[in-house]
This record gives C-alpha cells, sequence and structure tokens, in this order.
C-alpha cells in the first residue's frame, strides 16, 4: 500500500476524519480533531485554520500533509516561515524527525494502521477503472448519492469556468459587450465540431460591419459566405455566382481578409449540421435580431428566446446543402435541440458571466432558472449518467453531469467528488 499511497488521499482521510476512533500523535499524545480546517488549493499549507486537541492543549493553525516524513525537507518547508508556525504534520510514514525553525519538534499525526484499509481499496479500484465514470460499478443508489443537490452548485461551477473564457474574449473586444457576445454566439453556431473557423468569421467581419447590412439577407450571406473562403469558385448556379460578386465589391470596400475555407469542416457531419446550412442560419439570425443582442437577455421567457433560433437558411438552401450541388427539397430550419444548445452554450454562459461583472446575482440566478427549464442535451457522455441511473430531465442536471465527467471523472478527481467521496466512506455499500 505504501508505494501507492498519496498525499491527495491523505488528504481525503483528515478532512473526513475517517480514521478509527482513537488516534495519538508519534509522541503518543491522544490525538482529537476538533476541526480539520480549510483545504488549501493554492501554496502554502494544505489546511488552513485547523482547531486540534493534543493532551490537554487545544491548538488552531496550518497543517501539513505528507506521505513521507521526509518530504517536510524535501519540499523546503523547513526554510519557509509559512510552514514553521504548523501546528501538526499528517504522514503515512515518520521516516525521520522533523523541527521547526526553534529546534522544537514538530507534532506528528502517522496514519499508518490508523485507518480502515477497505477505503483505501475502494479508492484504488477508482483510480485503476478504466471507465468513463470510474465509480461506474458502485452507482448502485443514486438516490442516496445526493446528486440532485449537488446540481446547481456544478451548474454554477460550469458556468463560472465558461466566463474565464468569455472574460478573455470580452477583454480582446476592447470591453465591447455587444462584439463579445456576436464572436462568442457565433462559435456556438458551431457546434465545436466547425466553432473556431465561425469564431474567426465573426472576428474578421466586425459587428459594426454587421449591423449596416443586416436588413439585407443577400449582402449578409455574400459578406459570411465570401469571409468564410467559400466564393472563390466558378459557380454554375445563379445564386452563388451573384453571391461571388457582391462579396468582391464589399471586400474592397471594407478591406477584408476572409479565412481559408480548407478550415471548415464536413466530413462526418450530417448534411443539415453542415457549415453552409450553419453560415445561411447564421446570417438569418443577424437579419433577425439586427445585430442587437442585449435584448436577448430581456425576453423574460425561455420560449421568447427559443423562437428567436427556429431560423431557417435562405431560400437557395432548400435544394442544396453546398453550392452547385442540387439536393432533394427541404427547409433547412434550426431544429429545437439544436436551438436549445444554442441557449445553452451561447445565451446563458453569457448572461451569467454579464451578472458576474456587473455585479448582478439576479441575472446570474436567472441564467440557472432558464436552464432548469430547458430540456437537457443527449450526447454520448449524458447516455453514459443515463445508463447509470442519473437524472437528465433538464438542462441544468445535464450541464452539472457534462462538467462533472469532464472535470472530476477524467482527471480522477474521485476525492473532491461527493459521490465518490460517499461511495468511499465507511458503511457505504460496496
Amino acid at each position: 500500500m505504501f508505494s501507492e499511497m498519496n498525499e491527495a488521499f491523505i488528504s481525503y482521510l483528515w478532512r473526513c476524519r475517517y480514521f478509527h476512533r482513537e488516534i495519538t500523535t508519534e509522541a503518543g499524545d491522544e490525538l482529537i480533531i476538533l476541526h480539520p480546517g480549510v483545504q488549501n488549493t493554492d501554496s502554502g499549507p494544505d489546511f488552513f485554520n485547523a482547531r486540534i486537541r493534543i493532551g490537554c492543549t487545544t491548538w488552531a493553525g496550518n497543517v501539513e500533509i505528507h506521505v513521507r516524513a521526509s518530504d517536510w525537507y524535501k519540499h523546503g518547508h523547513h526554510a519557509d516561515l509559512a510552514y514553521d508556525h504548523a501546528i501538526l504534520h499528517v504522514v503515512y510514514d515518520a521516516d525521520r524527525p522533523v523541527y521547526h525553525q526553534n529546534g522544537e519538534p514538530v507534532q506528528t499525526l502517522v496514519i499508518k494502521n490508523q485507518f480502515s484499509d477497505e477505503i483505501f481499496v475502494r479508492y484504488q479500484q477508482m483510480m485503476l477503472n478504466q471507465q468513463k465514470i470510474p465509480c461506474m460499478n458502485q452507482l448502485t443508489f443514486t438516490e442516496e448519492l445526493g446528486f440532485n443537490i449537488w446540481v446547481p452548485a456544478l451548474a454554477v461551477e460550469r458556468l463560472e469556468h465558461k466566463s474565464i473564457n468569455i472574460r478573455q474574449l470580452l477583454r480582446g473586444c476592447g470591453d465591447d459587450w455587444e462584439e463579445a457576445f456576436y464572436r462568442h454566439l457565433a462559435a456556438c453556431f458551431g457546434f465545436k465540431i466547425n466553432s473556431l473557423p465561425f469564431e474567426l468569421l465573426a472576428k474578421s467581419v466586425p459587428l459594426k460591419i454587421v449591423r449596416k447590412h443586416c436588413d439585407n439577407l443577400f449582402q449578409m450571406e455574400a459578406l459570411l459566405f465570401g469571409q468564410a473562403g467559400m466564393l472563390d469558385n466558378n459557380f454554375t448556379d445563379l445564386y452563388p455566382g451573384e453571391l461571388s460578386r457582391e462579396y468582391l465589391f464589399l471586400r474592397k470596400k471594407y478591406n477584408l481578409d476572409p479565412i481559408p475555407g480548407s478550415m471548415w469542416k464536413f466530413l462526418r457531419l450530417r448534411p443539415p449540421n453542415f457549415p453552409t446550412i450553419r453560415i445561411s442560419q447564421l446570417a438569418g439570425f443577424l437579419c433577425l435580431t439586427k445585430g442587437r443582442f442585449f435584448h436577448l437577455f430581456e425576453e423574460g421567457s425561455p420560449a421568447k428566446v427559443f423562437n428567436l433560433f427556429k431560423i431557417s437558411a435562405s431560400v437557395y438552401w432548400n435544394s442544396h446543402y453546398v453550392f452547385d450541388k442540387p439536393a432533394a427539397s427541404a427547409e433547412k430550419i434550426m431544429g429545437d435541440s439544436c436551438a436549445d444548445l444554442l441557449i445553452i452554450n451561447g445565451v446563458i454562459p453569457f448572461l451569467f458571466f454579464h451578472g458576474l461583472e456587473k455585479g448582478q446575482p439576479s441575472r446570474c440566478e436567472e441564467a440557472l432558472s432558464v436552464l432548469e427549464q430547458i430540456i437537457g442535451e443527449q450526447n454520448l457522455i449524458i447516455d453514459c449518467w443515463e445508463k447509470a441511473g442519473f437524472p437528465v430531465e433538464n438542462a441544468m442536471q445535464t450541464q452539472a453531469l457534462l462538467h462533472l465527467k469532464q472535470f472530476y471523472c477524467d482527471k480522477k478527481r474521485c476525492l473532491d467528488c461527493r459521490i465518490g467521496s460517499r461511495l468511499l466512506s465507511p458503511g457505504s455499500p460496496p
């Protein structure tokens, strides 16, 4: 077990106090954990503001965690004043004495043989499990795992993580909120596969230019398809030829440079998801909203926002998926699931971020409320959770599950996961 022991597991035992009922320090004094303290994820001691009683004396201060006591010196803590006032050193193996800078010994708790081996065995099983969800084999009583109680916190974590990228985007747009939202939403029209070229496309056609032409769908398509690098061919069809001629005029007028057409991905996409169809739908959306987006935050109802995304590609695309190649006639209207995804990944994260940045918690709460009212998305990850028995009724739950998978399961952070922690706890079903 020694070679497999790590600080994360020891920290977990300390945080949850999963030791035998009576524990003693290395010096033989009775140790009572009054409060394990607050775990520190930055530099410095591992736990702040812990409270313990050793013998008859109560101590308050910091606790440091190591596998070996000698790690204190290996990590240079003996020369760092931040550690000189540590009240306890929690280790698995006391391989050498540790002293404060004044020469006094550091009180040490050696946890070897002071906790249940069963907990560590379960932990190792999770770490070695190659399934998408490390604890999949143990998820037999989801009702008792408290997942629904954790859902809002996970959803907030996910939105806060997305806010980091949105903040960078906003700064890159000179703190122009409308321009930032335009680029952010355009990237969402790429639905992950073509997210980057859509973002670059929006960047290449600034919002101030969009607004000059958003009352003319033909000009809007000429701008977007031209800047997408898709109008360089000698077309047979009349419509793309007209788009090409209009684009040459607009390109010269605004001194525009298109992005490489080779960036767009068509392979393994269903034809309704081709970037050509999405670009036309984006053009329609820009014309519908007149390039002004913050009214989306004031609509007051998910249904009203949803209807704004029920947009169709232009008439030419009723009989085409790519230029110059006729196809069976069908209106290319945005599907319900795609409209939901644009709200989930486009509108809601920006609404949440706007609330954070402007100090308006009501907007953050509104973003969470809208998530709760939208049907949850379906993908392979959600299918996996659904098979494990987790609820997937609304988008707040699915966003929570996606975040749980990406930032806990994939990183094997089972000890930081409320579900993993519950499954590891003494007395839980094997």
